[in-house]
C-alpha cells in the first residue's frame, strides 16, 4: 500500500497525533554544544582549558581550576558567531509522492552572540567560584517555501546554566574541585504539515514551543606534575531535561488550528576533557585537550502529547571527540600571544542529519592575545575560523517519524564559521605600590 492511499484513509482526528510527534523530533537539536565559554581560552583553539591558567573560564572544563589568586577576581566575555552552511537539494518529494523541486537553502544557520561570566574568590587553600554560561543553543533558519520544508523551517534553540563550584588545595601537587550546575532550556521548532487527510490534504505549518530546567553536577582533579607543569581533569553531568509546552497548528492561511500540551524528554550528555599546560621557559607554554561527549545517550527520544500513546524516535548518535594543540608565547610582560589547531568529531552522522541540525566534522583554527592594561586589569581577544566538512542528507518514511515528511535527498556545503571573542578580567585584590606611604 503507497504512502498516499494510507493517508486516505486516514481520518483528521488520527493525523494529528503523528503532526505532533514530527514537529517534536526537532528536540535533538538541543544536543548541538557550544564551546565558546572564553576568550582567552577560544585564542588556543581550547587547548589546555582544563588544565588551568589566567583565564577564569577553566572552571567550566574542570571545576578543580579555580583560580587560587587570593581575593576577587570577575571575567566577562561576549563572542559573535557567524555560522554558514547551504543546503543544495537534490531531490524532495511529499508524503503524498507529488514533486517538490530542488530549492535550497543559501544560509541556514543564524548568527548569534553569546554571553559568559565568573567569580572567584580564594583563601588559603580553598577557592570557590560562580559561573553563568551556554552550554547549547542553536538557530537555523529557513524560508517555508523551500523543498525540505517538511523536515524544518525555524528552529531555535536557547540554554543558560548557572554553575557554583569549591575547589581545595589537597597538596602543593594535588587540588580537587567540585560543583553543581543548574541549567534552563528553551526551545521553538517549526515546520510545514500536512494538517489533514483526504480529501484535501491541506498543508499548514505547526509550531513547538517548550521549556525547561534541570540540574547535575562537576567534578575535577588539577595535577601539578613539575613546576609550571599542570594536568587537569574534569566531569559535566548528564542534565535531563523534559521540555514541557505547546504545539500550535496552524491552516495554509494561519489561523490557528489547535493547540495541544506535549512533552519531549532527552538527556544531554555527560562530558570529560582532559587538558596539559607547561610552560617549557619563561616565553614559551604548550597546550593539549582531549574531550569525550557522551551523545550516544541520546538514541532515542520519547514525545509524550494529550492526543496519543507516547512515542519512541531513535536518533543514533554518536559519541563526540574534541582534540587540539596550541601554544603561547609571552612577548613581553603585558602582552601575550597564543594559537591552536584543534578537530572535532561530530556526533550526527550521515544517516541521520536533517536539516534542524546540519552538524559535521569540523577543523579549527584559532588565533588570540591578552594584554595586560594594569596589574589589575586584563583584555583577552580571540578570532577562529572553523572549516566544516560537507554531509550528506538522505531522510524519508522508512522512519515511522517522517510518516507525513515525504523524502528529502540533498547536501550540506560551505559549512564554516567565523568567530570573535572579548573578554575582561580584573583582580579586585591585586598588590599595589605602596611606597608613597612610606614616612620617616
Amino acid at each position: 500500500m503507497s504512502i498516499a492511499s494510507g493517508l486516505s484513509r486516514t481520518s483528521p482526528a488520527l493525523i494529528v497525533p503523528v503532526v505532533l510527534l514530527g514537529a517534536a523530533t526537532a528536540a535533538q537539536a538541543g544536543g548541538f554544544g557550544l564551546r565558546e565559554q572564553s576568550a582567552y581560552y577560544q585564542g588556543s583553539s581550547f587547548a589546555g582549558n582544563a588544565a588551568g591558567g589566567a583565564g577564569l573560564a577553566s572552571m567550566y572544563w574542570n571545576p578543580a581550576a579555580i583560580s587560587f589568586v587570593p581575593g576577587l577576581q570577575l571575567e566577562g566575555n561576549v563572542t559573535y558567531i557567524a555560522p554558514h552552511a547551504s543546503i543544495d537539494v537534490t531531490s524532495a518529494r511529499s508524503a503524498l509522492g507529488s514533486n517538490l523541486g530542488a530549492v535550497g537553502v543559501g544560509d541556514i544557520v543564524d548568527n548569534g552572540v553569546l554571553p559568559t561570566g565568573y567569580a572567584t574568590y580564594a583563601w588559603d587553600r580553598w577557592a570557590v567560584g560562580l559561573s553563568l554560561t551556554s552550554p547549547y543553543g542553536l538557530i537555523t533558519d529557513a524560508p517555508c517555501n523551500w523543498s525540505g520544508r517538511y523536515y524544518g523551517c525555524y528552529n531555535r534553540i536557547a540554554d543558560f546554566n548557572i554553575g557554583a563550584q569549591v575547589a581545595y588545595r589537597v597538596t602543593d601537587w594535588m587540588t580537587i574541585g567540585g560543583g553543581l550546575q543548574a541549567n534552563y532550556m528553551d526551545a521553538r521548532l517549526g515546520q510545514a504539515q500536512l494538517i489533514t487527510g483526504a480529501p484535501t490534504y491541506a498543508t499548514g505549518y505547526t509550531q513547538v514551543d517548550g521549556s525547561s530546567i534541570a540540574y547535575g553536577f562537576t567534578l575535577g582533579a588539577l595535577f601539578t606534575l613539575a613546576p609550571g607543569t599542570t594536568l587537569g581533569v574534569g566531569y559535566r553531568s548528564q542534565l535531563s531535561q523534559n521540555l514541557e509546552g505547546l504545539t500550535t497548528i496552524y491552516t495554509p492561511l494561519g489561523t490557528p488550528l489547535g493547540v495541544l500540551n506535549a512533552s519531549a524528554g532527552m538527556t544531554l550528555p555527560d562530558q570529560v576533557t582532559a587538558s596539559i599546560r607547561s610552560k617549557l621557559d619563561p616565553r614559551w607554554t604548550v597546550m593539549g585537550t582531549v574531550e569525550w561527549t557522551n551523545w550516544s545517550t541520546m538514541q532515542e527520544l520519547v514525545i509524550v502529547s494529550n492526543a496519543g500513546a507516547p512515542s519512541v524516535l531513535s536518533l543514533h548518535w554518536q559519541d563526540g571527540w574534541f582534540f587540539s594543540g596550541g601554544v603561547e608565547y609571552q612577548w613581553d610582560p603585558k602582552l601575550a600571544l597564543r594559537a591552536g589547531l584543534a578537530y572535532e568529531i561530530s556526533p550526527v552522522t550521515d544517516e541521520y542529519r536533517t536539516p534542524r541540525l546540519p552538524d559535521s566534522n569540523r577543523l579549527w583554527l584559532s588565533a588570540g592575545f591578552t594584554y595586560a592594561w594594569t596589574p589589575q586589569l586584563s583584555i583577552d581577544f580571540a578570532y577562529t575560523h572553523i572549516f566544516g566538512q560537507s554531509g550528506t542528507i538522505a531522510l524519508g518514511p522508512n522512519d515511522p517519524a517522517n510518516l507525513t515528511r515525504g523524502t528529502l535527498v540533498a547536501e550540506v556545503n560551505s559549512a564554516y564559521v567565523d568567530i570573535v571573542s572579548l573578554g575582561i578580567r580584573y583582580k579586585f585584590d591585586a598588590p599595589t605600590n605602596t611606597a608613597a606611604l612610606i614616612t620617616k
